[in-house]
């Protein structure tokens, strides 16, 4: 497969399976509002995907990054009269300056302590919301707020909108992954030592990559918010970043559709699952069988390599980390 082929294969393949669902939905409209729910699933899981798969580092406050996105814009056009259209800067930029301030004493961290640690920066963040007082609406939450610009709240264009901008990340990430810069970010899961040593600065580029993938939760909770009109302290929670973290680990952290699959897998499953019970005892069974049988996730090169060989097709090697460290210093030069 050519390098022009693998950067446009899966934005394609987005836009060919949003079209097919939209166009089922004019017989079943829910599907609409399905859409929606795994669009926004899938731009908050999107650059963890990245952060996680491509640089090793885990995060536990992707839903809390995203209620903070979903207050400031409530908060910005409920009280102040700020229109969605400007308020949409602050709401991505609040996160995205907050995770670059704390990401270069947390990434230096092991692993299960990153994970940890940014696991209680969301708790912060939702004890924050939830005493705010009338600022933040306290445990009952903001109502009112005005609809998306241009779209409204028509459920067909809210989705189309939310999808465009998904697509715009999904070709972004595409890009830098096969980026000399994206390949710099690979050798640094491989070998962060030998990553420094070539002349990477891993502080500062993990610190952006924090940075950006809070900013884009931070947009989601923006379109969240004005498409619902309400965000309480229970609607995007510390919950929500474990379900988020979920998706990313069953779709296949390092391939970009494998965060969107896990989004689609997670929303459908919701849906039809009984109780709540019923939904833990689901996913953790789930997350159990993907961590024994294929830990890369659905959408990983191993599980891939097994489907090729059922079709009889050659597969590609994968990467080792000498390869990687050579794409390092590609970039580095």
């Amino acid at each position: 497969m050519s390098r022009d082929t693998r950067l446009w294969a899966a934005p394609a393949v987005v836009v060919v399976a949003f079209v097919v669902v939209m166009l089922l939905g004019l017989v079943r409209p829910s599907l609409h509002t399905t859409m929606f729910t795994i669009g926004l699933y899938a731009l908050i899981a999107l650059p963890l995907g990245l952060i996680y798969g491509q640089g090793g580092t885990i995060s536990l406050a992707q839903g809390s990054f995203a209620a903070l996105g979903a207050y400031t814009s409530a908060i910005l056009t409920t009280r102040y009269g700020i229109p969605p259209a400007l308020s949409v800067i602050p709401a991505v930029l609040l996160p995205a300056v907050l995770a670059f301030v704390i990401a270069r004493p947390i990434l230096r961290l092991p692993e299960l302590s990153l994970a940890l640690v940014t696991l209680s920066l969301g708790t912060v963040i939702a004890v924050g919301l939830q005493r705010g007082g009338d600022f933040t609406g306290s445990y009952v939450g903001l109502s009112g707020a005005p609809p998306l610009p241009i779209v409204g709240k028509d459920p067909v264009l809210v989705a189309i909108a939310l999808w465009a901008v998904v697509l715009v990340v999904v070709v972004m990430y595409s890009h830098f992954v096969q980026s000399a810069r994206g390949r710099a970010l690979n050798a640094i899961r491989v070998d962060r030592l030998l990553a420094e040593a070539m002349g990477i600065n891993v502080p500062l580029d993990l610190a952006t990559l924090f940075a950006v993938a809070a900013g884009i939760a931070g947009l989601a909770g923006w379109f969240y918010v004005h498409s619902i009109g309400y965000i309480a302290p229970d609607s995007l929670s510390v919950e929500t970043s474990a379900h988020i973290l979920f998706m990313v680990v069953l779709g296949g952290r390092r391939a970009v559709l494998g965060p969107i699959l896990g989004a689609a897998f997670f929303t459908f499953a919701n849906d039809f699952l009984p109780g709540a019970e019923t939904h833990g005892l689901f996913f953790g069974t789930i997350l159990i069988l993907i961590l024994l049988l294929s830990p890369d996730g659905i959408l990983s090169p191993q599980a891939m390599r097994v489907l090729q060989r059922l079709f009889g097709r050659p597969h590609a090697k994968l990467a080792s980390p000498s390869a990687a460290i050579a794409d390092a210093k590609e970039a580095v030069q």
